[in-house]
Formats: structure tokens, C-alpha cells, sequence
């Protein structure tokens, strides 16, 4: 996979080549579907990433990741890997999840075993750490997309996603004529979808993949079985 520094200049120049007829399109009209073509390939693909060091807090039960972070997807206290759940599961299989911290004793963990995305930014520990921690919460997660603004501004971009993410700017900016005109890009929404699942296979089982991508909405309907949730794993094994 090689990677160029180009230009959002050079971005829209390549933009309009690929289409063969009257341009139809403003410069910031380029601009801002530029944009939305790289955040789109981020959100489904994770594809700029970072990792931030944070610091716990004395009975701090939630951590906010700052501007700098999309969402966190591995989160590791004292480089030791937490395991992911939900708020919903902490409420309902540990009511007091919230007041916990690793000195409370009993069946509560004397280190975080848990973490949970609160939204898409804040996470949540549990149990809380019981003192003050100098940097052993370590986030790995999605960064902030690029955002091109000036001619100028550079853009490490693959070779591979060049052609895809300007197929996909024109798909966007067709969306204001309807018509012909924008049925006729549909085919690059499509590729630019398989592209993000072959770039990252865990989209295809991904509930937000498939509903961006308008597959399979009969299944949001099916009921599930739920097996044991970790923290009744947890509490057995506490037990």
C-alpha cells in the first residue's frame, strides 16, 4: 500500500476528470463532498487512528476522550487489556456498578476487568479505581477524520482509495440535480460500500455497516438469545 501527500487542489482537479461531461459543481461544493467521502471511509473503516494516554481518577467512574478521538475501540488499564460491554449490561447485571471501586471488596474486582462506551467518545470503567493512577489508561480508537480546507492542505491518501473516495465526492454532489444524473454515480456508492468491507471484515457482521449499506433490516426485527453476560461470568467466579 503505498501513500501520496496530495493536495486538495489536486483532489478537485482529479475530481472533474473523472466525469466526462459539463461540470455541474461549484469549488466548495468539491470541497465539502471531498470531506464527507473521507469521513464516511473513517466512520466505516476506522481508517485514521490514534492512541491517548490518560490518567484514572479516585472513584472517577467516566472518562471523556477529548476532541482529538472519534471513538475508542481497545482500552487497557496498566497495559493490561479491559474487556468490552454495555451500560445496559453493567445496569442490569450489577445495579451499583456506579458506586463500586476496586477497595469495595466481595465480589467487586480489585482491578477494572470492564469498560463501556458511554457514547460515541466517553467510556466508563468498572469498577472504579480506588486511587489515582498517573497515565495507566491507555485508549486506542478512532481519530478525528482530516478535514481539507485550503487548496493547499495535504492529504496522506493510499493509492488504492483515490479513484473510490472521488467516485464517491461525485456520487455526493450528483444528490443535488436527482434525476438521471445522480442515479448514474449509484454504482460508485455501492463500490465504495465493498471496498470498506474488505478493508475491514468486522463491518459486515457490523449492525451500522448494514444499515448504512440498507441490507438485511428484517433482521433488526428477530428476536435473540442471550447467553450470560460477563458480569454474571465475573460474579461466579468472584463467588
Amino acid at each position: 500500500m503505498t501513500y501520496t501527500a496530495i493536495t486538495l487542489a489536486d483532489l478537485k482537479v482529479d475530481m472533474a476528470q473523472r466525469y466526462d461531461e459539463s461540470i455541474f459543481w461549484t469549488a466548495e461544493e468539491a470541497r465539502l463532498a471531498i470531506n464527507e467521502a473521507l469521513r464516511d471511509w473513517n466512520l466505516l473503516t476506522g481508517r485514521w487512528q490514534r492512541r491517548l494516554t490518560l490518567s484514572t481518577g479516585a472513584g472517577t467512574v467516566e472518562y471523556a476522550l477529548g476532541t482529538t478521538m472519534l471513538y475508542s475501540t481497545r482500552v487497557s488499564i496498566s497495559q493490561v487489556p479491559l474487556h468490552p460491554t454495555s451500560l445496559l449490561e453493567l445496569d442490569l447485571g450489577r445495579p451499583t456498578w456506579r458506586s463500586e471501586t476496586t477497595a469495595s471488596g466481595g465480589a467487586v474486582p480489585t482491578v477494572p476487568p470492564l469498560w463501556a462506551p458511554v457514547s460515541l467518545q466517553p467510556l466508563a470503567l468498572w469498577p472504579a479505581t480506588s486511587g489515582v493512577g498517573v497515565n495507566n489508561l491507555i485508549v486506542d480508537g478512532v481519530a478525528n477524520t482530516p478535514i481539507l480546507v485550503e487548496d493547499a492542505d495535504l492529504l496522506d491518501l493510499g493509492e488504492e482509495l483515490h479513484d473510490p473516495l472521488l467516485d464517491y465526492a461525485l456520487h455526493v454532489v450528483a444528490f443535488k440535480e436527482g434525476g438521471a444524473r445522480w442515479q448514474a454515480p449509484l454504482p460508485y456508492f455501492t463500490t465504495f460500500l465493498q471496498l470498506a468491507a474488505e478493508e475491514n471484515a468486522l463491518l459486515k457482521a457490523s449492525k451500522a455497516f448494514r444499515r448504512f449499506a440498507g441490507l438485511d433490516r428484517r433482521l433488526d426485527m428477530q428476536p435473540t438469545r442471550v447467553g450470560p453476560t460477563q458480569i454474571d461470568t465475573l460474579s461466579r467466579q468472584g463467588g
